[in-house]
């Protein structure tokens, strides 16, 4: 495993750590303890206050799995003898592929369905901005990962989890707004639009980063 995906895991473990700390916080303090607390699952109906948890359960088990992908196909690797002279080049992609950010638009259809239906899910659409990164990840297509580009994508990587960690800190840190504090449902709205957005930055500065730091722009 390389160095730069131990410190992806160990970053973005500690992000979601500190989400799942945030998530029974709120759990304990807005939500009578639920799912955090032992509960039956025969007799469970959903909540809108359920949201924060269950979301940050679903990215914990995503992370899990990554992991686990990330260290069978090391184990893989180190099993299987590899030609150490094939040249590794990024995806080949093309750079109007960006387009498809407009798409993170889509997420304020989760003001209607909310007044209309009481459904929020479709704010997890604001992620989809992340996807204007395709624009410099295609400005960048087939350049060859060398040893300089190893080191520029770990310092784009490290910015943008830095970035995405301290915005996260901020969001959590607001959600304890009095106005947010007498109704969690106004709360889970605010939460969900937020890391929706912190997560659609992150994917965005990566590429970018990683795009300016290729062309020392």
């Amino acid at each position: 495993m390389s160095k730069k995906q131990i410190i992806k895991i160990i970053v973005t473990g500690i992000i979601w750590v500190l989400c799942l700390i945030a998530g029974i916080v709120y759990s304990l303090l807005y939500n009578e303890g639920r799912w955090v607390k032992e509960m039956s699952l025969n007799d469970y109906v959903f909540s809108v206050k359920d949201i924060p948890m269950l979301a940050v359960g679903v990215m914990i088990a995503l992370w899990v799995l990554y992991v686990v992908v990330v260290t069978f196909k090391t184990v893989f690797k180190a099993l299987i003898p590899q030609d150490n002279y094939i040249l590794s080049y990024t995806r080949k992609i093309p750079p109007f592929l960006g387009v498809f950010g407009i798409c993170g638009f889509l997420g304020f259809s989760g003001f209607w369905t909310y007044s209309e239906y009481g459904i929020i899910s479709p704010f997890l659409f604001f992620t989809l901005f992340g996807l204007f990164g395709l624009f410099f990840e295609g400005k960048l297509s087939h350049t060859l990962e060398d040893e300089l580009f190893q080191q520029n994508k770990t310092r784009a990587d490290l910015k943008s989890y830095k970035t995405g960690f301290v915005l996260l800190v901020i969001v959590i840190l607001l959600s304890r707004w009095r106005i947010f504090a007498l109704n969690a449902e106004w709360c889970a709205i605010f939460l969900l639009i937020s890391v929706s957005l912190i997560v659609a930055l992150v994917l965005f500065q990566k590429n970018y980063l990683l795009y300016r730091y290729e062309k020392e722009e």
